[in-house]
């Protein structure tokens, strides 16, 4: 134990020094005669007592225990010479306690360390838990069993900009946090005082944020013979935590991009809706709306100019619509509205036809100019519409069928719809099934050269041999191969087996001088495609300049930039690449010069009434005309008459399919046709 004396009359010091060293031999003591050299040495060293000579009115002792109290942390024994000196002290210190200079003895003194160490350690817990309470982020507070305030901290008092002096020993329910909870603060405290605990949610009024949420509770603090002392008050601000459930819900119910209600809150809202109709004569429209060619967009312009156009289209939407309907976005491009209280079906048609003239003004995006327009499908609530949920797949099966019947239109559902969108589901079914069992054929489809009518080709085109109906027309499976992705698949064995067959064709020496193979959209936007052709090629050994691919003029505009990229790939390979169904899409001639195609197909709905309309025949001159400028070989299908062949060779078409010549047929039915149809070329030469 390393003790400072500190003791000015000398003669005192040698009588405590003595006796100090005789009876702790162990104990390092320092002696200051003054109380500079006390200072001195206090900064300097550590020591565990002090011993302080004590004198009253004493000004230097004064200063110097002041600096004690303040900076150190060990027991400070003031040394008296008679009882009449304890009237000047002041021992509120904890730390601090006295002894008679003549009745000094280590014993005395040693218990005096002792018990003055305990107090500090006492006071060191008590001071984090001081701290704690003071520091807390909780409201907390300390009640009588009375309901009087005892104690507070800061977050409490800072709650109603109080001090701890204005509410101590008043009534909890006299205090500003009871401003509007006076018989809830009272009703608590009494259940408390008879030891049960109490919590509940409460809003606080406070002067800086206003209404608040806190999570209260009062827990009795019992003694061991169970009675209650004091009432410990605790709460927490619950105001963000409310926010952001707030702000989770919104999230949750509405679109992140445009802020509308998802596809939940939707379906919430018409439930609703549909309630309060039961007890009325109104009724409702829902309508879906799909954005046509929007991947298109997306594709070519990029995501956060999709998200844009998305944007800027829910603006118009919101705009079309009276303030008690609902628009929602239900992801991707779709939409959806809930129109109340229409008088009937012609409110809804009006709605979707305004709707339609909206979008078809166009959007200016970064300075791009983009047109778009809508396919909307509409189902009225009647009798037989169950629910909400009825209600909307109805409006759903409308839109496909808009879609189908060529985009920016609308539709309303009627229950044939219905079984059309079974009946489809159904073929989907089959044609999965079919890719598994081989129930998909190819058929071949000559292709002449109109000057010297000689073949010059074969198109390779699927058929599907359903199980019970027998050969299914392209019309209804193609559209939902396609939907589906089965396409994609499929596509894949079209390619091999017509590569595979043209090859076998070559080695029996059929005169012909390449097959054309049609590319879905989905496929040709593979990554792997030039890949996946090539090791075709490699696979059934067909030279490139043998394959012929047709892209459709739709999925070449989808992104032209990798189009043309692809394009180019396919034209380093050596392969053909054929613009299919020219006419039909919306490719302008400053696109059409930058694809690097070989041929353009003139789609036959052209081809049809070039010998009857003067329209016709006219764009058909102008496309052939168009195709040579650029460099591109045409080929016309569709062909059906004489007089239709007669008009493509005097306008210099190149090539040409149809009727006229062969329908598609089988690979059996085709190898019999090609053998007649060589020996009547031959023979007529």
């Amino acid at each position: 134990m390393h003790i400072l004396l500190v003791e000015e009359d000398a003669q005192d010091y040698l009588t405590i020094r003595q006796f100090l060293d005789e009876q702790s031999g162990k104990s390092k003591i320092d002696w200051a005669p003054n109380y500079e050299s006390a200072l001195k040495s206090s900064k300097s060293k550590n020591y565990d007592v002090f011993l302080i000579g004590y004198y009253a009115r004493h000004s230097k002792q004064e200063a110097f225990l002041r600096w004690l109290y303040r900076f150190a942390k060990v027991p400070v024994i003031l040394l008296l010479k008679t009882e009449d000196d304890t009237q000047h002290l002041d021992l509120s210190a904890y730390k601090t306690d006295y002894l008679l200079k003549r009745q000094l003895s280590w014993s005395l003194l040693h218990r005096v360390i002792r018990y003055i160490n305990q107090l500090i350690e006492i006071d060191k817990s008590c001071q984090h838990y001081r701290f704690a309470f003071k520091q807390a982020v909780q409201f907390i507070g300390i009640f009588s069993p009375q309901g009087k305030v005892l104690e507070a901290n800061q977050t409490a008092l800072g709650s109603i900009d109080s001090s701890l002096e204005q509410v101590q020993n008043q009534y909890v329910w006299d205090t500003a946090w009871a401003k509007n909870n006076q018989a809830q603060f009272k009703s608590a405290v009494a259940t408390a005082a008879h030891g049960e605990f109490i919590h509940y949610e409460m809003e606080l009024e406070t002067d800086q944020r206003g209404n608040i949420i806190i999570d209260f509770s009062l827990t009795p603090i019992k003694n061991d013979m169970g009675k209650v002392l004091w009432l410990l008050a605790e709460g927490r601000d619950l105001s963000e935590r409310k926010d952001m459930e707030q702000q989770l819900t919104h999230a949750t119910l509405h679109d992140h991009l445009t802020g509308l209600p998802n596809r939940q809150l939707f379906f919430e809202y018409l439930e609703r809706a549909m309630q309060k109709l039961s007890h009325s004569h109104k009724r409702l429209a829902v309508l879906f709306i799909d954005i046509d060619r929007f991947r298109m967009v997306n594709e070519s312009l990029g995501h956060d100019m999709g998200d844009w156009l998305l944007m800027e289209i829910a603006e118009r939407l919101q705009s079309s619509i009276a303030p008690d309907n609902l628009l929602a976005r239900f992801g991707g491009d779709e939409f959806a509205i809930i129109q109340e209280d229409v008088e009937d079906l012609a409110d809804a048609t009006r709605l979707a036809a305004k709707i339609n003239k909206a979008l078809a003004q166009p959007f200016l995006l970064d300075g791009c100019e983009v047109v778009t327009s809508a396919s909307i499908g509409i189902a009225y609530n009647h009798d037989e519409i169950g629910d909400g949920a009825n209600l909307l797949r109805n409006a759903d099966t409308a839109m496909y069928r808009a879609k189908m019947m060529g985009k920016s239109r609308y539709a309303v559902y009627n229950q044939s719809m219905e079984s059309n969108a079974l009946s489809r589901l159904k073929i989907e079914a089959e044609l999965h099934r079919g890719l598994e069992r081989d129930d998909f054929i190819l058929f071949y489809q000559p292709q002449l050269d109109l000057g010297s009518e000689q073949i010059c080709g074969v198109e390779a085109l699927i058929r599907f041999n359903h199980p019970h109906k027998g050969l299914m027309s392209p019309v209804e499976f193609i559209p939902i191969l396609e939907d589906s992705g089965i396409i994609v698949k499929l596509s894949e064995w079209i390619l091999h087996t017509a590569c595979t067959q043209f090859k076998t064709w070559l080695a029996q020496g059929f005169p012909m001088q390449r097959i054309a193979v049609n590319l879905s959209a989905l496929q040709f936007k593979s990554h792997n495609l030039t890949h996946l052709v090539a090791k075709v090629l490699h696979d059934t050994h067909l030279d490139a300049q043998h394959l012929e691919l047709e892209l459709t003029e739709h999925s070449l505009l989808e992104d032209t930039h990798t189009a043309i990229k692809t394009i180019n790939r396919f034209k380093d390979m050596g392969i053909r690449v054929t613009i299919d169904d020219f006419g039909t899409g919306y490719a302008s001639l400053n696109y059409l010069k930058h694809f690097p195609a070989h041929c353009l197909k003139i789609d036959k709905s052209f081809i049809q009434e070039i010998t009857h309309s003067k329209i016709d025949a006219e764009i058909t001159k102008a496309m052939i005309n168009m195709a040579h400028a650029l460099g591109m070989s045409v080929i016309a299908e569709g062909v059906e008459t004489i007089q239709q062949r007669d008009f493509l060779r005097r306008n210099h078409c190149d090539s040409g399919q149809g009727y006229l010549y062969a329908p598609a047929m089988s690979q059996q039915d085709f190898m019999t046709w090609a053998h007649q149809y060589c020996k009547m070329q031959d023979h007529a030469i």
